[in-house]
């Protein structure tokens, strides 16, 4: 999203000079450094034997879900060719809405953090 924003010429200049798209990239930026400092603290308490399950599933419940509202604003941003082969964000957001629904779904990661939160398993 941030090449295609310095590359892409709208009203004589690159659409990247406008507030919005600026706004958008400096969001996407913050949401994904936030996440890769969560996965780097939980490397740490993993090195320290420290990590817990419950850990991994808020981490995971977590990234997953920024992945794939970061990819849905880059494909914003591309405008009508955010949906096209010949740019990325589509392929990525189909990644996401897998990696969201079959690798550990977001509902149950909820629910395994929900019972290390409150003693009470919601499911057996």
């Amino acid at each position: 999203a941030r090449e295609y924003a310095t590359d892409r010429e709208q009203f004589g200049g690159p659409i990247a000079r406008f507030q919005l798209q600026q706004d958008k990239l400096a969001e996407m930026a913050t949401q994904i450094t936030l996440g890769q400092l969560l996965v780097h603290r939980l490397a740490d308490l993993k090195e320290r034997g420290d990590l817990r399950p419950q850990q991994v599933s808020m981490a995971k419940r977590h990234n997953v879900r920024m992945a794939r509202d970061q990819s849905k604003v880059a494909r914003e941003m591309l405008g009508g060719n955010g949906i096209t082969a010949d740019y990325s964000p589509m392929r990525h957001m189909a990644n996401m809405e897998t990696v969201y629904t079959y690798e550990g779904t977001h509902d149950i990661h909820s629910l395994i953090l929900g019972e290390d939160l409150t003693g009470i398993a919601a499911f057996e």
